[in-house]
């Protein structure tokens, strides 16, 4: 299940915790922007990759989940 913060949710917080998750919000939507993060399915947080010949690997630093994926050269 995916994180999602609303800013009634944000409300509630401290200064320091409310600057820190605006951040951290911040952070994921210009990754998400970019369009080349992937989120993992089972936990729904981001996924770290490596690049390992033809083949980019990620790994959720959540849950553990690994999935592989070829990339097409061109």
């Amino acid at each position: 299940m995916p994180i999602i913060f609303t800013d009634e949710d944000l409300m509630y917080l401290d200064k320091e915790q409310n600057d820190q998750l605006q951040s951290i919000k911040r952070l994921i939507d210009e990754k998400k922007a970019k369009g080349n993060t992937t989120f993992c399915r089972k936990c729904g947080h981001l996924m770290e990759y490596f690049t390992v010949g033809n083949a980019k690997l990620l790994q959720c630093g959540f849950c553990g989940n690994r999935v592989a994926e070829v990339i097409k050269l061109d």
